[in-house]
């Protein structure tokens, strides 16, 4: 099969401008093209054109006798096209059609000069995709008229992501098709290429979907595979801790309208007292280890976090160790500033902390990952129960769509420290971050219910239990 996307085009701008780019992109040649003037009627010129099976451009303005740069495109493209008549729709001057047939595109079909078929541009078969909004009536309508009529098949996006719900479908039919975005709200044109090879190659979140939020909340199992003083997770095998996060999970669905799906957040690389032979004072949990447990979690529809605990190591170093594991798409990540150390410091003789840039850092090659292996979105967790645990926090890069940060309320004690805890770090929160929760099964007192965890305001989309 061929890659997915393999020929991407955005075609934006006014409607003068995609009309000429849509015409350059779907027609070798075409003996006639509909042309829409001044106070032309532009569904009917658009249906025209679909029905005849030519393109459709827009007459540039300017008065007659004025010969502008798009008056210039506008005659090279009628004469690249070989167009020896213009079908029009509302006023045009003589002098733009350079001496060619001009049709009054409202006489009756019989006045019109016999049409040959076009020669398209596209070989192999091509799909359009809109914006929902750009219909026939607006500026990307008269590209749309000629894409159609050049054969493209068209769908309209509820959502600018390709990767949403509704539109997977259809980029997944056209996985080898080429692919033209026609409009202005697509966003870069990189994003978006690549977010439609994500959509077309298909590849699912637990669930189902290719996006982490809003469609879904979360309740995991914290902790590691064989260690049960680390955690809940690794009170029990596998087969044990996939039951029994999915028994968490359905105590909170009926708080939820949202689907809540179980999840692990593994603790892969563990902060230790001693400073090991690297000296970092954080251990690896080997990959051969943990990748029984991915494997097992993915086929059970069970989310994995891989959580990170670095001593004197940079996040980036310790998330590289694991890049076999992220290219499961059932696996993100979570960074525990609380185990970052700077040189000197000591686990629990204080607090740890990293700064912002540190951890755009490892976003950013975790975003690549993602997108280089077409995976669906992926989680990134912030743990974090003070300000000072992430410096310029208002500085964290939140705009990879390849990624879901979610800052994560570590907080233990009474009720009325952890609300503390939770208001205190939505303060000042950067936008497009997500909100987590973690409760402690030992620590807290009482430990929260699931209808009262989900009772905060706001309900937190990923909930841990340590």
């Amino acid at each position: 099969m061929a890659d997915p996307v393999p020929g991407f085009g955005r075609i934006g701008g006014d409607a003068e401008d995609m009309a000429l780019k849509s015409s350059q992109a779907f027609f070798e040649k075409a003996p006639a093209v509909v042309v829409l003037g001044k106070d032309g009627a532009q569904e009917t010129a658009a249906g025209r054109a679909r029905e005849l099976g030519v393109p459709l451009l827009v007459a540039p303005e300017g008065a007659p006798e004025e010969t502008s740069s798009d008056q210039q495109a506008f005659a090279s493209e009628v004469e690249r096209l070989g167009a020896r008549t213009l079908i029009a729709y509302g006023s045009l001057s003589a002098s733009l059609a350079g001496g060619l047939e001009i049709v009054d595109g409202s006489a009756p079909d019989a006045d019109l000069p016999e049409i040959e078929p076009a020669e398209g541009a596209t070989e192999s078969g091509f799909a359009v995709v809109v914006r929902e909004g750009e219909k026939a009536g607006d500026a990307a309508g008269p590209a749309l008229a000629t894409a159609q009529a050049a054969g493209a098949d068209l769908h309209t996006m509820e959502s600018g992501d390709p990767r949403a719900a509704k539109n997977q479908e259809f980029f997944q039919n056209h996985a080898e098709s080429d692919l033209y975005a026609i409009g202005n709200g697509f966003g870069k044109t990189k994003d978006f290429s690549a977010l439609a090879a994500t959509a077309a190659a298909g590849k699912q979140l637990p669930g189902g979907g290719q996006i982490v939020f809003p469609d879904r909340r979360m309740v995991a199992l914290y902790g590691t595979p064989g260690t049960a003083s680390l955690g809940l997770l690794g009170e029990q095998d596998v087969d044990g801790a996939i039951k029994r996060a999915k028994k968490y999970a359905a105590k909170y669905q009926p708080h939820s309208k949202e689907e809540v799906q179980p999840a692990f957040e593994i603790i892969a690389t563990v902060a230790s007292a001693s400073a090991g032979k690297d000296g970092k004072y954080s251990s690896y949990v080997p990959v051969e280890r943990l990748e029984p447990w991915v494997k097992a979690a993915q086929k059970a529809g069970v989310y994995v976090v891989l959580d990170l605990q670095p001593g004197l190591n940079d996040f980036l170093t310790q998330a590289k160790h694991y890049e076999r594991l992220l290219t499961y798409p059932n696996v993100g990540i979570a960074y525990d500033p609380e185990w970052r150390l700077k040189p000197g410091q000591r686990h629990l003789a204080q607090i740890g902390s990293v700064d912002a840039a540190e951890l755009n850092r490892a976003n950013d090659w975790l975003a690549e990952l993602t997108r280089k292996h077409k995976l669906p979105q992926k989680i990134v967790i912030l743990h974090q129960f003070t300000q000072s645990m992430i410096r310029d926090r208002s500085t964290l890069d939140t705009s990879h769509p390849e990624l879901a940060l979610v800052v994560h309320a570590d907080g233990n004690g009474t009720p009325g420290m952890k609300m503390a805890t939770w208001k205190n770090l939505r303060r000042d929160l950067p936008d497009g971050i997500w909100m987590g929760w973690k409760n402690f099964i030992d620590e807290d007192s009482p430990t929260f219910t699931p209808k009262k965890t989900f009772d905060i305001d706001p309900k937190p989309w990923f909930v841990s239990y340590q």
